[in-house]
């Protein structure tokens, strides 16, 4: 994720408990018994491995009664453990997507390792994360290869030696410029591969260019009226870059306003070049 989220308030661990507990009726009941000590654990190796897909194993075991697991997702018991978790999760503050960035809410949950072929995780709390429904339709099922044993980064577990972990280059002609994302270059080797990975699977980069493309124009007309009013232009950008950085700098319009500040031949062109006039 593009955006470090802070994990859920729920115990992974105690929600196997409650939810084994609250199995009433005949057949869950009794299943969810008899497999509660190897859920528990396998939850907990979950968490221990965060969640990375090439050292938590499937069950096979359990693939008969997947559906009674993916149900405590979909159709939560009112009142239920798993309901007031799922709701909590939810019930967030973010206006854009942590997995991609884009200035959007996110109102779906993604299940980080998928609940199709990992059923057994489909309420574990730390697998799941708030995400936008273009993030979720390109994720789908995918975890990694076996070439590249994990794709996506995880929004709990995952941290990196600096903040910003996205990249925008901006290249001339600046009337109709071309726009590249890609991983930060001053991350580490194994940072930039996870990052790259994560960009490519969820096509961020081909998501990002409708986005950047109205950006630009938005910006040519600013710094027009900006040059109007005699008011300094980069003294602004700046300003309006440093706005964007909360809550994280991987967002698109802080990303789009890094990539202007820090092109000085992009600036040197909107302070005394001849600008095109947009509608």
């Amino acid at each position: 994720m593009v955006m470090t989220l802070i994990g859920p308030t729920t115990c992974s661990l105690d929600l196997v408990d409650n939810v084994v507990s609250e199995r009433t009726r005949e057949p869950n009941r009794s299943f969810f018994r008899s497999i509660a000590g190897e859920w528990r654990q396998r939850v907990a190796v979950y968490i221990a491995q965060r969640g990375s897909p090439g050292h938590v194993p499937t069950w096979p075991a359990i693939a008969s009664k997947a559906t009674s697991f993916k149900t405590l997702y979909s159709h939560p018991a009112e009142g239920s453990s798993q309901g007031a978790m799922l709701a909590t999760l939810r019930d967030h503050e973010l206006d854009l997507c942590p997995a991609c960035g884009s200035p959007t809410v996110p109102e779906t949950l993604d299940h980080y390792l998928p609940k199709g072929k990992y059923p057994h995780f489909a309420v574990t709390p730390f697998n799941l994360t708030p995400m936008c429904d273009p993030c979720q339709r390109r994720k789908s099922e995918k975890t990694g290869d076996h070439l590249t044993p994990r794709f996506f980064i995880h929004p709990y577990f995952d941290t990196f030696s600096i903040d910003q972990i996205v990249q925008l280059r901006i290249a001339p002609p600046f009337a109709t410029p071309t726009f590249m994302l890609s991983a930060h270059s001053a991350l580490t080797n194994p940072e930039a591969a996870l990052v790259t990975t994560h960009l490519r699977e969820l096509e961020i980069a081909r998501r990002y260019v409708r986005f950047f493309r109205n950006e630009h124009r938005r910006l040519i007309r600013n710094v027009t009226n900006m040059r109007v009013k005699g008011l300094a232009v980069l003294e602004n950008l700046e300003s309006w870059q440093a706005g964007h950085a909360d809550p994280t700098p991987n967002g698109w319009h802080h990303l789009f306003y890094d990539a202007v500040t820090s092109n000085a031949d992009l600036v040197e062109y909107l302070v005394n070049d001849r600008l095109p006039l947009y509608p």
